[in-house]
């Protein structure tokens, strides 16, 4: 008799188990509370239910998409920007003389100076400045052609020259009207020339590794006072750290759950956003060829050349626009639009708003003006609509992390704001 009940039991849980599997493999994955404002997580869900697999918009033969901008959208703070400073920092350049040189130019566009934010220095001096310190640390650096330390090179005034105008260089080149983003973002990648890909996914691992272990904070280069220059005395000010938000993991995650395939579109240079995002990584598990970004062009021998692959877009703005357009509906046969996207920047304003059929935008709320602004706006505006356009979500600067609400708290502040 005990045996019989025993075999009862066991047919019974073996039931129990297997109708349960099957219920939680067809029941739709939905988002994890964390931090999503109250209204966003409900809109998000909501979303996930209505176009993913067995939801009233969904078409097979239609398999919807989505896009997603990468920095301070998908993680906290900018990868590029972090490689940039973690290859100045340790000197990884493979660059000779002459090619560092080439990189520098003294009109740009018929502009010769910086714009007034940056002093109105004259392209020409500065270029003349960086040349100097990069023939010193190159001649007198181990890890270029000289024998002297990291530790002792970086005493040096002309490395902390170097250390400074460079990426002023590179911010002023972004602020000053007619050279601009679409010159500086091609131009900062060129500083990987001579590595090889997988040399640079090795420095964006190394470089990711640290500044998920940094501090998050506002921090300043200035060059050295008593040191003889053209361009003179510049500071630069920078953020440092990065974090992933857990809150993005699970969006990606509920969206492949529920048949909506993921494509993250970034004005980063692409094996550097792939290793961040990659599977098995940081957390993302997006595939590299979901990844779609700055690319450069290479030599025979499989070098970075300091030059922009040619046939490709720029990924900012109406490029992010062109490159959905090339890579996912004509490459792909995905002819129709992506449903949603991921924003925190003007860069990604085009991207959100050029697709007739796209139905929602997450905008991560920075308390900028311009076009992330406008939709910003129009996200708080349509805060108690039953079918939001754009959705704002807020998080806090000084931690890194996502906050329950619209508000944000920028970095070395305490006070929430909504809107610039």
């Amino acid at each position: 008799m005990k045996k019989i009940v025993r075999m009862c039991l066991v047919l019974f849980l073996s039931v129990f188990i297997a109708g349960s599997w099957v219920s939680a493999k067809e029941a739709p994955k939905k988002l994890d509370r964390m931090n999503w404002s109250e209204r966003n997580y409900q809109v998000l869900n909501q979303f996930i239910t209505d176009y993913g697999k067995g939801g009233k918009f969904y078409d097979a033969k239609k398999a919807p998409y989505v896009v997603l901008d990468w920095d301070q959208t998908c993680a906290h703070f900018d990868v590029e920007e972090a490689v940039m400073r973690y290859q100045l920092v340790n000197l990884r350049y493979k660059m000779t003389k002459e090619q560092f040189k080439g990189l520098l130019k003294d009109e740009i566009n018929g502009v010769t100076k910086l714009s007034e934010d940056y002093k109105n220095i004259v392209l020409k001096d500065i270029n003349e400045d960086l040349i100097n310190d990069y023939n010193f640390l190159y001649d007198n650096f181990s890890g270029l052609g000289g024998a002297m330390s990291l530790e002792d090179i970086q005493k040096s005034p002309q490395y902390m020259d170097f250390l400074s105008k460079l990426p002023f260089l590179y911010d002023g080149y972004c602020e000053t009207k007619g050279i601009e983003a679409v010159y500086g973002y091609p131009w900062v990648l060129y500083l990987l020339a001579g590595h090889t890909v997988d040399e640079v996914k090795a420095l964006a691992k190394e470089t990711i590794a640290y500044e998920l272990g940094n501090k998050l904070s506002k921090q300043k280069w200035v060059t050295p006072e008593n040191f003889q220059t053209k361009a003179g005395v510049v500071s630069y000010s920078y953020k440092t750290g990065l974090r992933v938000y857990p809150e993005m993991q699970d969006l990606i995650a509920a969206f492949e759950a529920n048949g909506i395939d993921v494509f993250v579109v970034s004005a980063s240079y692409k094996p550097v956003v792939e290793v961040f995002s990659g599977i098995g990584h940081f957390g993302y598990n997006v595939p590299a060829e979901r990844v779609i970004a700055m690319e450069l062009a290479s030599s025979p021998d499989g070098k970075i050349l300091p030059e922009y692959k040619p046939g490709w877009v720029q990924t900012q703005r109406q490029g992010k626009v062109d490159a959905i357009n090339m890579v996912i509906k004509k490459n792909l046969g995905k002819t129709w639009d992506p449903l949603f996207s991921a924003a925190d920047s003007d860069g990604d304003y085009e991207m959100s708003t050029g697709f007739p059929g796209m139905k929602l935008t997450l905008v991560w709320n920075r308390v900028k003006g311009g076009d992330i602004g406008k939709i910003s706006k129009q996200a708080v505006d349509e805060k108690d609509s039953k079918s939001p356009r754009f959705i704002l979500q807020g998080r806090n600067e000084n931690t890194g992390m996502v906050i329950p609400s619209s508000e944000s708290i920028l970095i070395g502040k305490t006070e929430p704001l909504l809107l610039k």
